[in-house]
Formats: C-alpha cells, structure tokens, sequence
C-alpha cells in the first residue's frame, strides 16, 4: 500500500479498468433503464474524451471546467481532463449565471464540458474557447483500441482548481496536486472498509470535494459501483436503494433526520398500538446493548432495514454538525453512521470515525497521514492532503496557510483519546464585553431540539445603552 501512496488520477484511470474491467462503475436510471458504464466503458469514454481535447489544443497543464448534475458523464470527463495532465475546474451546478462566468475567467479555463441542461448559464462566457456537450459529444467519443494518454503526470502536478466561498463569500479556487486528492481517497477508502461489493448512491452535488473524493474517486479506486439518484425526493431515493442494493450513502444531517421523520411518520400513520411496540424496540435494543454491548437493532428493526433496500452497511455525514441523538438512535436500529470533518482546502478529510472507532459527537481522529493540533482554540492540520495555495490569491493563502499548516478558521479541541470535536467557526464567536465567548453553534443546536422550533439562528449584535 505504501507504493499506492502517491499515484496519479492517470494511474487510478488505468489501473481500475485494468483490475475491475467489466464491472459496473456509474450507472443512472433514464427513461426507467439503467444507462450503465463498466470500468473499461469509462476508461473507452475518457481516452476518447482525451483524444477530442487534445485535437482541440488542450496540453498539460490548461484548465478545462466541467458543469453538470450528477451523472456519469462528469467522472468520466473528470478523469479524461486530469488523466491527459490538464486541470479540472468544476463549477457550481447551483451558481448563477453571474458567477459562473466569473469563475471560468478568473480560472482562465479555455473550454468547458457541460451538459444541455446548464448549457445557457454559460452561453455568454466569451473566454471559452470550446464547448463539449456531455449529451451530443461524448457519446460519440468511445475509443476501442488502447490510445496514449498524451503526457506524464506527476503527483505533485495540479489536478484540480476548485472554487469555494467559504467565509467572505468570495470564490477562492484552492489548488489540489494529484497527490493532494490521491492520498485521501486512498486513505478513505481503507479506512472505511471499502470494496467491489460496496453499492453507493451519489446523492450530493458532485463537484463539492465531500462527494468528489467520498462518492466517486474512492469509490472506483475499489471498484465499488455508483448509482447517481435519479431525484433527491425521499420516496425515489429508497426506490434507488431497494433497486441498486444500495450498501452505503455519502451525505449531510439534513438527509438522514428526512430518513428518520420519514421512519417516524410511517409509525405514528399505523397507530397507537405500533407506536408503542416501535418505542419497546427501542428500549430492548437499549438495555440489550447496555448489558452485553452486543447491538440487535438490525433483527429488531428488520422492516426498517428492508424499507431501505435490506443491504446498508453504514451511511457517512459530514458538512456540518449532526444530532448526537439522532446517531443513537439510528445506531439503536442498526444503521451505523459515520461522522467525518474536513475542508475543500484539505482534499478535503481530515479526520474521520470508523467502523471499529465510532464516537458520537465527534468527527473522529485525524486520519493516517494528517496531524492536528489547536492553536489558540483554532484547528490546525498538516498533511500531504493540505492544498498548494488559492489560485492568483498568494495574500488570501498566506492568510491561511503557516509553515505548512492550514488554519482552519474552525473552532474546536481534541479528547484524551485523540477524538476532534468542533464547537464554532473562529469568525463566528461573540465577544461579551466581559470577555465571554458565545458560540453561536452550540446555542443553535439545543435550541433546534425543541419541537417547535424547525431552525435558528444566533447572531451577536449591540444593544443601544448596553455593554453586551
């Protein structure tokens, strides 16, 4: 493992459609069938894409931005770009027209792979060069007989650009090397246990680093299969669970406390005499846990588990803080979820639970390879995942990164075992005139647990004739 350590996304290309060749990779439901594409398909696809880019004049090192939904065609034209040695620029499928185009010039990207649907956000972006419809093009591209890639790439060579706001709302495209992104998802991919048999559901935006490295690039490093859901209503997505097999999903709070008011619904809706035995089951998988440590949830809650496909191994949130409460009792029923942390600026995990260490309330311990500390209650990390810097921004990198560690702008501190918790944004605290920190955060999350109160807000701001 340590010679996998520092391969390109050239070599993850070549060695998944060698090692995997005919098995399934990405697959979506159109027209109620699934297009589907095998390792070897999206290495045909992508050297085919390789050879229309370089007749196009694209050479190492150029951008090319990529825009879409979640669909296989966007790995497959992530791999082409950062195979042939060029530099993906993903955009935004959410961004506005506005910024868009502001992105593809500040990136000095020269051309663009886009699908039909967004093909007018980007109509009026004079910088582009050349545009390749994921519809028309690249179904036209397939190349059967083995074709060379066109250049060397080397670990340390950009990979990607990609545009986060982060804090001030201005985009700051963060600078990943190969071995930037490749070290994680390899790091990911064996902590998490994952492998061929692995079925995953993409469900959230794929140009976000989170999905990009959990639900695509670690996922076809292992030869696992990825289904991009055909909606994000909950009744399709367990329609693409018990139909795929679905053993793992990548996704935010929000998701799983819809799952789990969905579980509830569906039990108040059957009664006062199922409710009851639906809270019993709860009590027994409880006591049973507490006295043998041995968790019965998945025998107990058998009718939950076939409702969600009957193969779920373990789900993983991350993005922001998650209910404690709501880990229990999943975790009651069965299902495992696996928190993590970490930054578009960090490739981007930099501290992850697993399957054999799982604390609830933390975002795990810092995963191989990367170091933390707290300076000043402020989160810390260093790491061969750590960015190269903001494109065309060296004051904004300096801002944040010290001798090689990434000043996280987060708050947080780490437990005698060696666990992270997070407790705020730096930015967010509010300073009473006594010197009190409020953090904003932890005042949101009990104030969410009560019933009536579906979201909150906390802001800091002075009252006239007061000190605080």
């Amino acid at each position: 493992m340590q010679q996998a350590k520092y391969i390109t996304l050239k070599d993850l290309l070549k060695q998944s459609a060698l090692k995997f060749n005919n098995n399934l990779a990405f697959q979506i439901k159109r027209d109620d069938k699934f297009a589907k594409y095998t390792y070897s398909d999206v290495e045909k696809f992508a050297v085919g894409l390789i050879a229309k880019l370089k007749s196009l004049g694209i050479g190492k090192g150029d951008k090319v931005a990529i825009l879409s939904e979640n669909r296989p065609e966007w790995p497959i034209s992530y791999l082409a770009v950062t195979g042939m040695g060029a530099i993906a620029v993903p955009l935004d499928s959410l961004g506005t027209e506005y910024d868009l185009k502001g992105i593809i010039a500040h990136s000095e990207a020269k051309g663009i792979i886009v699908s039909d649907k967004f093909r007018d956000l980007i109509k009026n972006a004079t910088s582009l060069k050349f545009v390749i419809s994921m519809d028309k093009d690249i179904q036209g591209l397939k190349i059967e007989k083995p074709v060379d890639y066109g250049y060397d790439v080397l670990p340390d060579d950009l990979a990607a650009i990609v545009y986060t706001s982060g804090t001030t709302g201005v985009p700051k495209g963060v600078m990943l090397t190969h071995k930037n992104i490749t070290t994680n998802f390899i790091t990911g991919s064996d902590l998490f246990e994952l492998g061929p048999t692995d079925m995953a559901l993409s469900v959230l935006p794929i140009h976000h680093m989170f999905e990009t490295i959990g639900g695509f690039l670690a996922m076809f490093y292992c030869g696992a299969r990825v289904t991009y859901a055909e909606s994000l209503k909950s009744f399709k997505l367990i329609q693409n669970m018990v139909e795929t097999k679905t053993t793992l999903i990548i996704g935010v709070p929000m998701l799983y406390q819809l799952f789990y008011d969905g579980i509830l619904r569906e039990v108040e809706e059957k009664g006062p005499a199922f409710n009851f035995l639906f809270k019993s089951l709860f009590i027994i998988s409880k006591t049973v846990r507490k006295l043998f440590n041995v968790n019965i949830g998945r025998a107990l809650f058998a009718q939950v588990h076939k409702k969600l496909g009957g193969h779920i191994r373990f789900w993983v949130s991350g993005g922001a803080a998650i209910d404690p409460d709501l880990l229990n009792c999943f975790d009651l029923m069965g299902l495992t979820i696996i928190q993590g942390y970490g930054l578009t600026e960090s490739s981007p995990v930099i501290s992850a639970n697993n399957l054999s260490n799982n604390k609830y309330g933390s975002v795990g311990r810092p995963i191989p390879g990367v170091c933390v500390k707290i300076v000043n209650d402020e989160i810390m990390a260093t790491g061969p995942n750590i960015m190269q810097g903001y494109f065309k921004m060296p004051q904004a990198t300096e801002d944040v990164l010290v001798e090689g560690w990434l000043c996280t702008g987060d708050i947080g501190y780490i437990d005698k075992d060696g666990y992270l918790y997070i407790t705020g944004r730096l930015k967010d605290v509010i300073v009473t005139s006594s010197g009190l920190n409020v953090y904003p955060d932890e005042i949101e999350f009990e104030l969410n647990k009560i019933p009536f109160i579906k979201e909150s807000c906390v802001i800091g701001r002075k009252r006239k004739g007061s000190e605080e």
